[in-house]
């Protein structure tokens, strides 16, 4: 097998207190920063679980992707599993952290606030009744998260905060001009999981038909429906998308690069990148 390279990028894994699996999470950044080391903050991370940072007061930058975004009051960003963040100063910052596994919410949730589609939304400023209703909600996640014991039965404390999330996501996704993806497209979920599960090991959009039991017809339709892009330039962008965190968070060598992508030739590799890059992979890592 060969050697993504992934590893060299920190991953923050979800690690949950033990009984508390697949419960959502919510706690002031403060308490984070106080429960960590101050290293962790300085270097990529590439975060293994959703984490959403509701800003009430002060400043910061978090860059998200190759995107740098100005954290203030009344701010929202959303970091979705597999992004690669690196935090700023959070020292002026009074937020909250809420962090919750994928899989979570239902499919419904899903669908309407892209909570699963890495290209969703994520990042918003909210007006005063948006801030009032986001605030609330949070509030909410952050009692039931601290409420311990015999107050509130687990499978209460879960169920109340499950819904408590699902109503923020919904809020947020209200507060967007976006079309969310379908409900009803079966087709292009599927696929949107199977390229980011294999897109270092499969190029071609004929072998994800057939590991998914579509035509390449139907997955087209699909994509163009819910994307407005075909379905290989969905995994020409993801696979662009890792190519330059890869060049932009590690010191891995350009063919190595390309190999763990699934380029055996870097001349290929070379090529490819440069055609829907504009730079060549060396250039776009000395730009940075």
């Amino acid at each position: 097998m060969v050697d993504s390279g992934h590893s060299l990028i920190e991953r923050i894994a979800y690690s949950p207190r033990s009984g508390r699996e697949y419960e959502v999470e919510a706690s002031p950044i403060s308490a984070m920063r106080a429960a960590l080391d101050p290293t962790r903050f300085r270097a990529p991370q590439r975060v293994e679980f959703h984490l959403l940072l509701v800003v009430a007061s002060g400043a910061s930058t978090h860059m998200l992707d190759f995107t740098e975004h100005e954290l203030g009051p009344r701010t929202v960003l959303w970091a979705r599993p597999g992004q690669v963040q690196r935090w700023g100063d959070l020292s002026d910052l009074d937020a909250t952290a809420v962090i919750f596994p994928a899989g979570v919410v239902d499919p419904a949730t899903d669908a309407l606030a892209s909570v699963e589609q890495p290209s969703g939304p994520r990042f918003w400023r909210l007006d005063d009744a948006a801030w009032a209703d986001v605030s609330a909600l949070v509030s909410v996640l952050r009692t039931s998260h601290e409420a311990v014991g015999g107050c509130i039965r687990s499978e209460a404390r879960r169920a109340a905060s499950r819904h408590a999330l699902e109503a923020l996501l919904l809020r947020l996704a209200g507060t967007t001009t976006t079309q969310p993806v379908s409900a009803g497209s079966e087709a292009y979920l599927a696929f949107r999981d199977a390229v980011e599960r294999d897109f270092a090991v499969e190029h071609n959009v004929a072998g994800y038909a057939s590991r998914l039991g579509y035509s390449v017809r139907t997955l087209s339709r699909a994509t163009r429906t819910a994307t407005g892009a075909s379905p290989k330039e969905v995994v020409d962008q993801r696979i662009l998308l890792e190519a330059k965190r890869l060049l932009a968070h590690t010191e891995l060598p350009v063919a190595r690069v390309g190999a763990s992508l699934g380029f055996s030739d870097p001349s290929n590799f070379t090529a490819w990148f440069t055609t829907r890059e504009r730079l060549s992979p060396a250039a776009f890592r000395a730009s940075l």
